[in-house]
């Protein structure tokens, strides 16, 4: 018989765990910027030759200037002597994996209606280095297009320019853009390139997967083991599905090998409706005639005009037809939080959020045709550009020195004259999908049509440099508390020999106090409390993240929608349900809660009840005993499996239920089936039991 488990917890209340003994507070993780997060920015700069063709330029000078003095935008366009006309939107018919974002119902992308053009002959996946350049070199530098072709060109270390400090030249490392177009891929350079493919890009011995008679995009989000269960059965596995069908055709493996932090992707699907049910122009008119949408807070207006950016926020109340005009006025719109008003991007990213293990944001842009709102800046995001309506012309560039290669803040706007040769050029179609690394340098305009995208971001402030701001300090602190080798005093005549005016002198002092030093920090290294520290990233994880959406299923096996209720017919409570030793439960999501100790006590951080706005409230916790933090370190470990109730690790069915009824009751857990009412019905009632035993007790007197 194997031994058995011990958990950490259990161990608690006898005594402090050394490596948490002092893991009083979150240790400081810098400067609190939830601005930074909610705003993951997509910028769009002018072109200028786009501007003269269609005259966005002239047009939409003068209605900006009114909102500048302060003057109606209204009266501008009278006066003009023509009234703008609106941007054509365009029309959403087809299927798109993102159309039914239920979760368990995501559908494939398919065309159940005919195509009047012929499949893709081939797709191509290619990559070309392209070396950083900086803006004095911008003649060297490789210009791509996706029109171009892209050959893999091998390259020794000495054919790139090297960094020098001392002149600021960029950095030696290359950066490639990767390129998917079609359904397929092949990868240039590859051996497999001779292979021959069918129309599809499929070799001819592959069978095609085949959804409503046509081959498809990956297989829909499903239940992972549970197929077809009315439930998500494990989020991180729907997660896993869900971002396979964002960056298809390319598979995740050669995403986070190649690309995660290294290198620009572009994928050109040619397919207008793939990115269909993330959200719509139509949706966004909605939001603002039916919700409180606040200028400066949920929504700004931007411009970019003769290399200037500009902001032409009102005050207060976003009203609609405000809102409209400044768009035909040439204003750019980007709404901050789509989450907080469209369900459809709340369940998106609520489920991607248990993929990267991070906060998972969004901002919505909706551009006029041959206009531009933002100059050109780098994020500190990662960011996926999801082409929703219209087109879009992008440029990327290469981070212009080392200190701008994955940053940790976004940038202030350049100008054009900052800029070099793009890396990347291009144009984004309505079902495309464009991705950078943090530190990339951007811009973008419409072009003969509005374009509306939606910036997924994610990985703000989540580096091993993140993590070891909160290792290092804590780790200090242990130390200071447990070895008093760390509290004796220093040298009473250190300040003598040491300091940047003695740094080159050779002393026997300086040396003994760098040894000293030295060997402080090993003994700090042998005791590091890692998991600690990774639990205040945890904590940190579950405050900024979107609660769970659920399924009407899941809500009527959680305390979401199951339950007593009031029925006012009959004037009384209905529906009384009770946990039982063999009711089967499961944690809601794999990530729902975060179980740790800070304050020698043991806590649970977790998000259902969080708001749909970043950090709209303070973490929502509740203290357990060491004796239940076991049994919810049971749940953990078995997720994404029920278990029952009475196979808990407690000494008691009482304690056992307890500690159920507590997390459920917090909307933590589900049951595997609806719970059994008690009693329901009027005469069945335990009321009308107490009320005949109160009858026989009044015979018996």
């Amino acid at each position: 018989m194997s031994a058995k488990k011990v958990s950490a917890f259990s161990m608690f209340h006898m005594g402090k765990n050394k490596n948490d003994k002092k893991n009083k507070s979150r240790p400081p993780s810098g400067i609190d910027q939830p601005e930074m997060m909610r705003r993951a920015h997509s910028s769009q700069s002018v072109n200028r030759s786009l501007k003269k063709e269609h005259g966005s330029g002239s047009k939409g000078r003068r209605f900006l200037n009114a909102l500048k003095s302060g003057g109606s935008i209204r009266e501008s366009i009278r006066m003009s002597g023509k009234k703008l006309k609106a941007s054509s939107l365009t029309s959403i018919n087809k299927d798109s994996p993102f159309d039914r974002v239920s979760l368990g119902e995501l559908k494939n992308s398919g065309q159940k209606k005919k195509q009047k053009r012929k499949t893709l002959e081939i797709a191509r996946i290619e990559t070309t280095p392209v070396s950083h350049k900086s803006p004095g070199n911008s003649k060297t530098s490789k210009k791509l297009t996706d029109n171009d072709a892209f050959p893999s060109p091998k390259k020794s270390p000495k054919d790139s320019p090297k960094y020098n400090k001392d002149n600021k030249s960029p950095p030696t490392n290359k950066s490639t853009a990767l390129i998917a177009e079609g359904n397929s891929i092949t990868a240039s350079g590859s051996k497999r390139k001779g292979k021959k493919m069918n129309g599809d890009g499929l070799t001819p011995k592959k069978k095609r997967k085949m959804v409503n008679g046509s081959a498809n995009v990956p297989e829909s989000i499903s239940n992972g083991s549970g197929e077809g269960l009315p439930y998500m059965y494990d989020s991180t596995l729907e997660a896993t599905k869900l971002f396979e069908c964002i960056i298809h055709p390319v598979k995740t493996g050669r995403f986070f090998d190649e690309l995660w932090e290294k290198k620009p992707l572009l994928v050109k699907r040619h397919i207008p409706d793939y990115n269909r049910g993330w959200f719509s122009t139509s949706e966004f008119d909605k939001i603002l005639r039916q919700d409180n949408v606040q200028w400066g807070v949920n929504l700004d207006a931007t411009s970019f005009v003769e290399d200037k950016r500009e902001t032409h926020n009102q005050s207060g109340k976003a009203y609609a037809p405000v809102v409209w005009d400044m768009y035909q006025a040439g204003c750019s719109l980007r709404l901050l939080n789509p989450q907080t008003y469209s369900r459809n991007v709340w369940k998106v990213l609520s489920v991607l959020q248990e993929y990267f293990g991070c906060c998972v944001g969004a901002n919505v842009y909706l551009t006029p045709a041959g206009t531009q709102g933002f100059a050109p800046h780098y994020d500190d995001i990662e960011a996926f550009i999801i082409q929703l309506e219209g087109k879009k012309h992008w440029k990327l560039y290469s981070p212009r020195t080392d200190e701008e290669v994955l940053p940790r803040f976004s940038s202030g706007n350049f100008s054009q004259q900052d800029m070099g040769e793009p890396i990347l050029d291009t144009v984004l179609e309505a079902g495309d999908l464009l991705y950078f690394p943090r530190g990339t340098i951007h811009q973008a305009n419409a072009t003969e049509e509005h374009s509306l995208h939606i910036t997924v971001s994610c990985y703000q402030l989540n580096s091993w440099g993140d993590y070891l701001q909160k290792l290092l300090p804590t780790a200090i602190h242990m130390a200071l508390d447990e070895n008093s080798e760390f509290r004796e005093g220093l040298p009473r005549d250190y300040l003598n020999y040491m300091g940047i005016v003695h740094s080159e002198r050779e002393l026997p002092e300086r040396e003994a106090f760098k040894d000293k030093v030295q060997s402080l920090l090993r003994k700090l290294i042998d005791a590091l409390p890692f998991d600690s520290a990774c639990d205040q990233m945890g904590r940190q994880f579950i405050h900024d993240t979107l609660p769970p959406v659920l399924s009407e299923n899941e809500k009527v096996c959680s305390i979401h929608g199951a339950g007593e209720k009031w029925d006012g017919s009959l004037n009384r409570v209905l529906g009384v349900s009770e946990i039982q030793p063999d009711t089967e439960i499961k944690l809601l999501r794999r990530n729902v809660l975060r179980l740790l100790t800070e304050e020698e006590k043991v806590r649970v951080y977790f998000n259902t009840e969080n708001a749909r706005v970043y950090r709209g409230a303070d973490p929502n916790y509740f203290e357990v005993t060491a004796e239940m933090a076991q049994a919810i370190e049971c749940l953990i470990q078995t997720y994404p499996d029920f278990m029952k109730v009475e196979d808990l690790p407690m000494e008691s069915v009482t304690d056992q239920i307890n500690v159920t009824s507590v997390l459920y009751e917090r909307g933590l857990l589900m049951t595997a089936s609806p719970l059994e009412k008690v009693f329901d019905e009027p005469g069945d009632s335990e009321t009308d039991d107490d009320d005949d035993d109160d009858d026989n007790d009044d015979q018996e007197l």
